[in-house]
């Protein structure tokens, strides 16, 4: 049961993940994050501690944008293997239930 339950779990959220890249490619998010260091770079010319807590948050954009291309690339194959998983379980449930005997008393025939 609970393997069934941790499989449910991972379909529904290779199903609903959101992409995080919008449509973008690599050299976009790679541009962006250039473009976020400059800025930081300037708006922080002559203050580290400003471009020290700026340039974090230039790396965790890219790598946001970064992940939502690849998600973007691999949707198909994982929609795909959600499906294949569902259908397992799917057929897995048929069969037990087919196996299960009848749960209904049966009638006595006898005299």
């Amino acid at each position: 049961m609970k393997l069934l339950t941790a499989a449910a779990l991972v379909c529904v959220f290779v199903l609903s993940a959101p992409a995080f890249a919008d449509g973008k490619n690599q050299q976009q998010c790679a541009d962006e994050f250039d473009s976020c260091v400059r800025n930081c770079e300037t708006t922080h010319k002559d203050d580290a501690g400003g471009r020290a807590a700026c340039m974090p948050q230039c790396s965790g954009r890219y790598a946001a944008c970064d992940a939502g291309v690849a998600y973007e690339k691999a949707k198909p194959w994982l929609e795909e293997q959600a499906n294949k998983t569902k259908k397992f379980f799917d057929d897995m449930m048929k069969s037990i239930e087919k196996d299960q005997p009848d749960s209904a008393p049966k009638k006595d025939k006898s005299i």
